[in-house]
């Protein structure tokens, strides 16, 4: 037996007790060289540390159930493996993301309208639709529109009931229903 199967096989029982140490002792052997072996084919310094993490993540994780006989190689071998998950992602991705920009560029079209239409502000239909109501009433929805005063600030300010003020909204919510789709610009 070799000192390094020897060191791996007391390595591996103490990391299967959960010997937190070891462990570190593991990664602080492995993981600067595990970095660099993702790092050959994967040049995103982030997407290298995650790779190493996972497999250190892992490695504790199964700790109690893993046979391994060279440490050495289980890491690597992972490292490996998660490379090429990495890789095979990555032309997914990228595969999906030219599909997409093919689609976009042949299929999603500005939207054109027929015939130009004068833009009117809808602060200005709105306006112009309230002219239709009685002057008191009108009065009392711009009170609730322009400064969002309540049914009782707006009785309080005309000096007319709360009662009065509720059956002018409902007759100005009852008028603005009856044109809605010309101050939304819909027809």
């Amino acid at each position: 037996m070799s000192a390094e199967s020897a060191n791996d096989s007391k390595w591996i029982a103490q990391l299967k007790e959960g010997d937190r140490l070891t462990f570190a002792n593991i990664f602080n052997l492995y993981g600067k060289e595990l970095y660099e072996f993702a790092s050959r084919t994967i040049y995103t310094k982030e997407d290298c540390e995650e790779i190493v993490q996972d497999v250190f993540v892992s490695l504790w994780e199964r700790r109690e159930e893993l046979e391994i006989d060279s440490l050495r190689a289980y890491l690597f071998t992972s490292v490996k493996y998660k490379v090429i998950r990495y890789i095979k992602h990555l032309a997914v991705r990228r595969k999906y993301e030219e599909h997409y920009r093919h689609f976009e560029s042949n299929y999603i079209a500005p939207v054109e309208p027929e015939s130009p239409t004068p833009v009117i502000p809808l602060h200005a239909r709105l306006s112009e639709s309230l002219q239709g109501l009685p002057a008191r009433c009108r009065e009392a929805f711009q009170l609730r529109l322009e400064q969002n005063l309540s049914n009782s600030e707006i009785a309080q300010r005309m000096h007319i009931s709360k009662r009065t003020v509720e059956e002018y909204m409902t007759t100005a919510f009852a008028h603005l229903r009856k044109f809605e789709k010309e101050i939304l610009g819909m027809e």
